[in-house]
C-alpha cells in the first residue's frame, strides 16, 4: 500500500474506476451500469484492440452477455454456427510433396458439430466466434450507451494511492499531456498486468515465459487451400526442408465471410525462447517464415495488416485483490491461448465481482463478500492456466505420431511423412494410430466440464446442504448439471406463462436473486417477500409445479433441482447456486434469511477493506 499523504482535492469522484479497456474492463463497464454503479474506464491506447486476438466465446460467456443484452449483437456480427464447429490439422496449404496438403485429423469443436447436441443440453446459450478487433468495439458502444462520457481511452493510470475511505489515482491523458486525479472506492484492474499489479506489488506466480508468440493479421484469399468450411481453427505441420515440422496455426476472422472464404485471418506461431528471439525477427523475414511453413505459391496475394510479439507464460497472480484493487482478466492469470479460454475467463472474472461491488457499495452486503472474489475466481484460474500449458504441449507432442523425429536425417523425416500416407496396409496403421494421438486433444476442444464444471463450494459464501459433489472428470470433458449450492444454476427449459425458457432467461434483472420452489411456493414467495424489504434485494419467485406459474417443459428441472415440493434453490446475481432447501425447513423466512446472510457476506469480518467509501 503507497503510504498516505495530504490529499489534493481529486477531478473526478467514481464509486468504481476500471482500468483497461480491453474485453474484462468493457464487460465491467456494462455490468456495472446495469446494477446502477457509476463507474470511470482508463485506457492506455486511443482505440480497442486493432489485433484480431481471442475469437471464441463459450456457452457460459454468451450467458453473461445475454444477461446483459448484448448476446445479439455478438451471434448477429460473428461467425454463423456453420462456420466454426471443427477444427482441422493439415500438412500444407501449398506444396507439391507426397505428404503436402493432406489432412491429418479433423474433429468438432467448441461445441459445433458432433458436440452441440451435449453443449445444447448445458445451455440455452451456443458458442459464438468474434475476434476482439470487432467484440471490443461493439462492447464499448454498449458501455457508453449505458453511461456516456465514462470511458476515457488514451488515458494511462500512472499511480495509485489508497487511504482508509478510498483511492486515488493518477491518470494522464495521453493527447493532452494533462494529469487527472481521480477518486473512487474500488479499482478493477483490467489492464493485462502492465501496471497495476507491479504498483501493488502483487508477483506472478507458475512458468514464466517459456515461448515467444507471433501473430500476423492478414488479409488474403485461403479458399482454394482449405479443403472445410466449418473449421474455426486450421493448423499446420508442415515438412520442412531441413526435416523439421513447423505449426502454425490459420484462423478465419471474417468479417463479412466466413469460414474458408473469410478475408481476414490469424496466422500464429511461436518460437522457443532464446533460438531467434522474435524481437530480433524483423516483420519481413517473419512473413517469409510463415510462407515457408504453409508452403504457399510464392505469387499468392497476402497482405499483412500488423504483426504482434508476446511472450506466452503459464502464471497466477498470488493475490487477486490488494486493498480496494481487485485483479479480473489479464491481470490475475496469463496463459497460452489453447482451449480459447483466456479472455472467456476474464469476462467472467468481471461479472464475478461486479455484482458483489455493487451490493457493497449499495449497503446491501457486508465488507466481507468482496473477499469471495479471490476465493471464488483464484482456483478457477489455476486450473484454467495449468490446462492451457498442458495443451499446448500436448498439441504438439501428439504430431510425433507422424514418425518423424526431430533432429533425424531429412530423409528419414520424409520417409515418414509419405509413408503415413501411402495406401498401403502399414500407412493404415500408421493414420490408425495418428487418429489415437490425435484424439487426446478433446481436452482442448471438448472441454464442457472444464469451461461450466467448477465449483464455489468451498469458498464460504454459499449455504453447503449437506449433498456430496458430482464425480469429477480429469479431463474436464463431462459437465454433470446439478443445483448443489455453488454451482452453476443448471439449464432446463421451462414452460412459464405459455412460453418456453430457459432457467437462466428467468434472471432478467441484473443484480436479482432467484428462488425456485416446488408446487408448495406459497410460504416462500412471502419470506421472499419479508426479506426482499429486509435485506433491500430484489429476488423473483419461480414457483414450480401444480400451484406455480412455471412448468418443467421436458421433467428435466425436476431431476436437477435436488429437493422436494417443498423445497427451494437460492440462485446468486451471478447465476450460481447460493443455497438449497433439499425438503420444507421449519421455518422458510428463517432459512431464507441465513442464506442471503451468508451469500451477502453478512456477519463476516471482512478481511480486507469495504464498505461505502468517502469519494
Amino acid at each position: 500500500m503507497t503510504p498516505t499523504r495530504e490529499r489534493q482535492p481529486a477531478d473526478r469522484h467514481v464509486p468504481v474506476l476500471i482500468v483497461g479497456g480491453g474485453g474484462s474492463g468493457l464487460t465491467a463497464s456494462l455490468a456495472l451500469s446495469d446494477l446502477g454503479v457509476h463507474s470511470l474506464l482508463v485506457e492506455r491506447h486511443p482505440s480497442t484492440s486493432v489485433q484480431p486476438k481471442a475469437h471464441i466465446l463459450n456457452a457460459r460467456t454468451m450467458e453473461i452477455f445475454a444477461h446483459h443484452k448484448v448476446a445479439d449483437d455478438v451471434y448477429r456480427e460473428g461467425a454463423p454456427a456453420e462456420h466454426c464447429g471443427a477444427m482441422v490439422w493439415l500438412t500444407s496449404l501449398g506444396g507439391d510433396a507426397p505428404y503436402d496438403r493432406k489432412v491429418l485429423y479433423r474433429t468438432s469443436a467448441y461445441g459445433g458439430g458432433d458436440l452441440a447436441e451435449r453443449y445444447a443440453a448445458a445451455s440455452a446459450q451456443p458458442h459464438a466466434n468474434l475476434g476482439q478487433r470487432w467484440l471490443e468495439p461493439l462492447l464499448r458502444r454498449h458501455a457508453e450507451q449505458r453511461a456516456p462520457g465514462t470511458l476515457l481511452f488514451h488515458h494511462e493510470l500512472i499511480d495509485l494511492e489508497e487511504d482508509a475511505t478510498g483511492v486515488t489515482a493518477t491518470v494522464v491523458d495521453r493527447a493532452s499531456g494533462r494529469t487527472l486525479l481521480v477518486r473512487a472506492a474500488y479499482v478493477v484492474a483490467a489492464d493485462g498486468g502492465k501496471t497495476v499489479g507491479r504498483l501493488r506489488g502483487i508477483p506472478m506466480e507458475g512458468t514464466p515465459t517459456f515461448l515467444e508468440w507471433i501473430n500476423l493479421h492478414v488479409r488474403t484469399d485461403f479458399s482454394g487451400f482449405l479443403p472445410y468450411d466449418d473449421a474455426v481453427v486450421n493448423r499446420i505441420s508442415s515438412l520442412s526442408d531441413d526435416g523439421t515440422l513447423e505449426h502454425c496455426g490459420v484462423v478465419p476472422m471474417g468479417p463479412q465471410r466466413w469460414g474458408r472464404h473469410s478475408r481476414e485471418w490469424t496466422l500464429m506461431f511461436s518460437r522457443p525462447p532464446g533460438t531467434h528471439a522474435t524481437a530480433d525477427l524483423d516483420d519481413e523475414t517473419i512473413v517469409k517464415m510463415v510462407r515457408r511453413t504453409l508452403k504457399l505459391p510464392d505469387d499468392h496475394v497476402m497482405d499483412v495488416e500488423s504483426i504482434s510479439r508476446w511472450p506466452v507464460e503459464g502464471t497466477v497472480a498470488q493475490r487477486f485483490r490488494s486493498g480496494r484493487v481487485f485483479l479480473v482478466g489479464d491481470a490475475a492469470h496469463r496463459h497460452p491461448p489453447s482451449g480459447a479460454l483466456g479472455l472467456n475467463t476474464g469476462i467472467q472474472d468481471a461479472h464475478n465481482l461486479a455484482w458483489k461491488l455493487a451490493l457493497v457499495l449499495g449497503g446491501q452486503a457486508g465488507a466481507a463478500l468482496l473477499d469471495s472474489y479471490e476465493a471464488e475466481r483464484r482456483p478457477v484460474a489455476q486450473r484454467v492456466v495449468e490446462r492451457a500449458v498442458y495443451s499446448l504441449f500436448n498439441q504438439i507432442a501428439f504430431t510425433a505420431a507422424t514418425g518423424v523425429v526431430q533432429g533425424a536425417h531429412p530423409d528419414w523425416n520424409r520417409a515418414q511423412m509419405t509413408a503415413l500416407f501411402s495406401g498401403t496396409p502399414d500407412g493404415e496403421t500408421r493414420r490408425t494410430v495418428l487418429r489415437e494421438y490425435f484424439d487426446t486433444n478433446r481436452i482442448t476442444t471438448a472441454h464442457l466440464g472444464l469451461e461450466m464444471g467448477y465449483s464455489y463450494a468451498d469458498a464460504g459464501f454459499v449455504t453447503p446442504d449437506g449433498s456430496p459433489p458430482p464425480p469429477a472428470d480429469p479431463l474436464g470433458l463431462e459437465y454433470r448439471q446439478t443445483a448443489r449450492p455453488g454451482s452453476r444454476l443448471p439449464h432446463a427449459w421451462l414452460r412459464v406463462r405459455g412460453e418456453r425458457v430457459s432457467t437462466h432467461q428467468l434472471h432478467t434483472v441484473p443484480g436479482s436473486f432467484l428462488l425456485f420452489t416446488g408446487a408448495h411456493a406459497t410460504a416462500w414467495q412471502q419470506a421472499a417477500a419479508v426479506l426482499s424489504e429486509q435485506f433491500g434485494v430484489r429476488i423473483d419467485v419461480h414457483g414450480m409445479g401444480a400451484d406455480g406459474e412455471a412448468q418443467s417443459a421436458d421433467g428435466q428441472w425436476t431431476q436437477l433441482r435436488g429437493h422436494d415440493e417443498d423445497g427451494a434453490v437460492l440462485v446468486r446475481p451471478d447465476g450460481f447456486v447460493a443455497a438449497r432447501s433439499r425438503t420444507g425447513p421449519p421455518d422458510p423466512a428463517r432459512w431464507l434469511e441465513d442464506a442471503l446472510s451468508t451469500a451477502l457476506g453478512r456477519g463476516a469480518a471482512p478481511a480486507g477493506p469495504g464498505g461505502a467509501a468517502d469519494v
